[in-house]
């Protein structure tokens, strides 16, 4: 078995269901994109979130010269929705944090090939650290651009935390706060609303991505998968294309990949406790275009077996405690109508230590 098959999470509890799939009964059913997520353009930044500019040059050729099509992130979200068709192999890019090097090093590049693309903005150390971040006048020069300028919080910090506040209430008032104030600003600054919100660190809990949709925000995870109309809208997947994962041996098989169909996902909570060590993750799928034999599931690049329950639910769970932090479980399998082309789910879990945080 490949690993470069296979890179997608699969965790699941059999307790409360956190969500129903949206019904999208008009969707374009081939409606498929891939988001892509990068952070730092630069050869002296940390690597883990970094790509050189010799990468992402690489990465945007082999999308031109493998028949992929970068798209407007809001076309993926109206083909998602039933409301616009989009291209066979669609790629949406992304960047987080307005990183002075994404506007020095990164917009010649993306102007070159041309391409659509994405800036998730954290919006307080705009202008208050020069040479680190970008200025609210280079965004602006972004967006007149026609780069889309969307929420990235005010602070990048642990959101799901409630640990620094009084209680559950005044945490809620404070998120509620901070993706509101961040997207004023935007409004202010930039003159655009677009109410596309990015997680920082791709952490949130049941509770934060409900707040997401109550407040009419799409969220976005960084979480691996296919986006496509079984996609949970609270927490699109974005494929990581940094570090160890901007090699094309994996991200190109990534780049194709397909919304796993998901009918209904039951889970209790993306936030554990501290002592839920081995938690489980179930999903009930639309089967009709691939071999349940072929369906893989990995935690920590270690396969696991998922136990199906009927002919279209299946359950999975770590076989160790995970560690503190956040951790995901990755479920795989190939398409049986685009042979090639791999059906992608992943689930980021946020295990805290026994004071309720956890590591950046």
């Amino acid at each position: 078995m490949k690993l470069g098959w296979l890179t997608v999470v699969a965790s699941i509890l059999a307790g409360a269901m956190l969500f129903f799939t949206p019904s999208v009964t008009e969707a374009q059913e081939d409606a498929h994109a891939s988001i892509l997520l990068y952070h730092h353009v630069s050869d002296s930044t940390p690597r883990v979130t970094s790509v050189t500019a010799d990468e992402l040059r690489e990465h945007l050729t082999y999308l031109k010269d493998n028949d992929f099509t970068v798209i407007d992130i809001r076309d993926a979200i109206a083909a998602a929705q039933g409301r616009k068709e989009i291209p066979e192999k669609s790629v949406v890019i992304t960047f987080d944090d307005a990183y002075q090097n994404i506007y020095t090093n990164g917009w010649p590049i993306l102007k070159e090939f041309d391409v659509p693309w994405t800036l998730f903005v954290t919006t307080d150390p705009i202008g208050q650290t020069p040479g680190q971040y970008m200025s609210w006048d280079q965004i602006r020069d972004l967006h007149n651009d026609g780069v889309v300028i969307a929420n990235h919080s005010l602070d990048h910090a642990h959101l799901p935390r409630r640990a620094d506040f009084a209680n559950e209430q005044a945490w809620l008032q404070r998120m509620r706060e901070n993706i509101l104030d961040a997207e004023a600003k935007i409004k202010e600054e930039v003159g655009v609303s677009y109410k596309l919100f990015a997680y920082p660190y791709g952490e949130y809990d049941a509770v934060l991505a409900d707040l997401v949709a109550e407040l009419g925000f799409i969220g976005f995870g960084q979480h691996s998968g296919g986006f496509s109309q079984h996609s949970d809208f609270r927490a699109i997947p974005r494929f990581a294309a940094a570090g160890m994962y901007a090699n094309l041996g994996t991200l190109g098989t990534k780049m194709a990949a397909l919304g796993m169909p998901v009918l209904e996902t039951h889970i209790e909570d993306t936030l554990l406790d501290h002592e839920d060590t081995r938690p489980i993750l179930k999903l009930k799928l639309d089967t009709s275009d691939f071999h349940r034999n072929q369906l893989n599931c990995f935690i920590r690049s270690h396969p696991h077996a998922p136990q199906w329950h009927d002919e279209q639910t299946f359950s999975v769970q770590a076989d160790e405690p995970i560690g503190i932090g956040r951790q995901r479980y990755n479920c795989t399998v190939p398409s049986i109508s685009r042979p090639g082309r791999f059906y992608w789910y992943s689930v980021q879990w946020i295990r805290p230590d026994q004071q309720g945080s956890w590591p950046d």
